[in-house]
């Protein structure tokens, strides 16, 4: 019992050393590059899917953005979308610069950011998801450290205050480890729901791939560096609310296909390849150590009160963890365990399925 508790709580020590090994040992970026002009000319690719909800007010927005630039399109791709999107969308085929694409049956989100790359005019390009809200200005800010040689994409930053105007400690954290790695120029994947690309530094990205902005992220990072821009705000909703067992699934499963792919890792210089198995993978084993300590507690209730104790106390906030009561969402301690035991369940579920059983799993954007 002792041995498998110091060994969890190593695991978790070493991962939140991840930070300050970036502070102290990863050499930062260049900053004697030339920079570019100013970037006038931008093709923005938003994905829709059954979103009619947020659209109008998201291509307002955009629009509205995209009036400071000199050259630009909205490139809209909707995906076989099945809540009357389609015909939101057809009703505003006749304005300027809107640039909107149909696909005729679901085809996935890689589908649909190839086409969107393929048809674009200008050379900087922007990725844009329908759900999340976006800080003022943010077209602008997001395209002007492409103007440096050195730098292929950049990514916003998801805000820890949500729709709700509540705060999340685990988006707190994930953005100060995407800080620290964007300042040593090796941000290890972009935020999916907004971030801005060189289209030279565009990989087509396989249909069956998961991960997209992981996998094109390291892509890029083959030859450019990738940076946040914590000013460019992106808006989402509680990340309780989201976070459900398919989503952690489908990332963990996401995770598993880009380590079964040596060739992206494989192009990787060493400290990348470093930072990637420590931000992305190495936390994975945490639920799984923290899981053998709650079953040693409960094989240990024999040998004393204080055995008893933390293992009624580990109980009740499983349970508390799993009950989908909203008013537990106002504890992050309970997030926090609810977000592991999900991480464990799916972890078990691919294991016993794709490893122990060697089936294939079909999993949709």
């Amino acid at each position: 019992m002792i041995t498998l508790f110091i060994i969890t709580s190593s695991t978790i020590l070493l991962y939140l050393i991840y930070p300050l090994w970036l502070t102290v040992i990863v050499t930062g970026k260049s900053t004697n590059e030339k920079v570019s002009g100013e970037i006038n000319c931008v093709s923005v690719i938003l994905l829709s899917f059954n979103g009619k909800q947020y659209l109008d007010q998201k291509i307002d927005f955009l629009v509205n953005e995209l009036s400071c630039f000199d050259a630009y399109e909205l490139i809209i791709i909707d995906d076989n979308s099945k809540d009357g999107s389609v015909e939101l969308l057809k009703n505003l085929m006749n304005r300027d610069h809107l640039k909107i694409l149909f696909n005729s049956k679901r085809e996935g989100i890689p589908f649909s950011m190839n086409l969107g790359v393929t048809v674009s005019k200008y050379d900087y390009l922007i990725f844009c998801d329908q759900r999340q809200e976006l800080s003022c200005n943010i077209l602008k800010k997001i395209v002007e450290p492409l103007r440096y040689p050195g730098i292929g994409a950049v990514s916003g930053c998801i805000s820890y205050i949500d729709r709700e105007k509540k705060s999340s400690f685990l988006r707190k954290h994930e953005n100060f480890l995407k800080s620290k790695e964007s300042k040593a120029g090796s941000l290890i994947g972009v935020y999916g729901p907004f971030y801005a690309i060189k289209k030279q530094c565009y990989s087509i990205i396989p249909d069956n791939i998961i991960l997209d902005d992981l996998y094109l992220s390291l892509r890029i990072l083959k030859s450019k560096q990738i940076e946040l821009r914590k000013d460019c705000q992106i808006i989402d909703d509680n990340f309780s609310i989201l976070y459900d067992y398919h989503r952690t699934r489908r990332y963990l499963y996401g995770l598993l296909q880009i380590l079964k792919d040596g060739s992206i890792i494989n192009d990787l210089k060493f400290k990348q390849k470093v930072m990637l198995m420590w931000h992305k993978y190495f936390r994975l084993f945490i639920p799984s150590l923290i899981f053998l300590c709650y079953i040693s507690l409960g094989i240990s209730v024999s040998q004393g009160i204080e055995f008893s104790i933390a293992f009624g106390l580990g109980t009740v906030i499983i349970i508390f963890s799993i009950l989908p009561f909203k008013t537990m969402l106002k504890f992050k301690l309970i997030n926090l365990i609810r977000m592991n035991i999900l991480y464990l369940i799916a972890f078990l579920d691919i294991l016993i399925n794709n490893v122990l059983l060697n089936h294939s799993v079909n999993i949709r954007n």
